[in-house]
């Protein structure tokens, strides 16, 4: 395979996001200190002529696909500032090859959080209410204020539960084409379930390629929140409403 270098295209990397707050306004933390929320992320689709993945390739793709068994996210710390609070998370990284590492992440639970990827948003939010505003993807693209969509009844293992839904699609960038879908638990504003759909252009004498990366939460310290493996057959019988089958086809642009 020849060597390939591939640029982490705007849409691909949203941790890196720059904030651009405005009309910033209290939220309701839904959260708290010592809860824990494990997720399995899952590569659904690639379609390239380049194997899975490019010698040189980095971004998140190369995180979910076969390097981690599971990420799970405790609430360390939340702290009140203007316009809301922010919720800081310790991060632990269960890799497949038997190691554990840490980091952390600081989400500002107002209308400013200012990422399409962000792990948690306001609680009891309900349609039309602004769950992510204004902000810059690199200094290069304005993504606009983002609404919930709808709440839907959710039927988890043990009992049924109310979620916001926030789909989005962005502009064409440099060719290429950006999908995503949210699942926030609304009583308490944590991400159950993150699609993320590209169709990317070749760069730099790299193919082009489509994907689908895939958050699922599949544990939390929080009663009755967990669905089962992505893996397991149960999720298809019983949580029908919370992964919604991935439509594995190409748009036409």
């Amino acid at each position: 395979m020849k060597k390939t270098i591939l640029v982490v295209l705007l849409s691909v990397f949203l941790l890196s996001a720059m904030t651009l707050p405005a009309l910033a306004q209290d939220m309701t933390v839904g959260v708290s200190v010592d809860d824990w929320f494990k997720y399995e992320v899952k590569v659904a689709l690639w379609e390239s002529e380049d194997s899975f993945l490019p010698e040189g390739y980095f971004g998140p793709l190369s995180l979910a696909d076969n390097e981690t068994t599971s990420i799970v996210y405790t609430v360390t710390d939340i702290t009140p500032v203007a316009g809301g609070n922010n919720v800081t998370f310790t991060i632990t990284y269960n890799w497949k090859n038997g190691s554990v590492t840490e980091g952390s992440s600081t989400t500002p639970v107002t209308t400013a959080v200012g990422s399409l990827y962000t792990v948690l948003t306001g609680a009891n939010l309900e349609p039309g209410d602004m769950a992510i505003d204004t902000f810059s993807f690199f200094g290069m693209t304005e993504i606009p204020p983002q609404y919930i969509n709808e709440t839907i009844m959710v039927e988890y293992p043990d009992e049924t539960r109310e979620t916001n839904v926030l789909e989005y699609s962005a502009p064409e960038m440099f060719g290429s084409f950006y999908d995503y879908k949210t699942h926030f638990d609304k009583e308490t504003g944590i991400r159950v379930y993150y699609e993320n759909h590209g169709e990317v252009a070749g760069f730099g004498g790299s193919n082009p390629y489509n994907y689908t990366l895939v958050w699922q939460l599949v544990d939390s310290s929080v009663e009755n929140l967990y669905v089962p493996d992505l893996t397991g057959p149960a999720m298809l019988l019983t949580l029908v409403a919370v992964t919604i089958p991935i439509v594995l086809h190409k748009r036409k642009r």
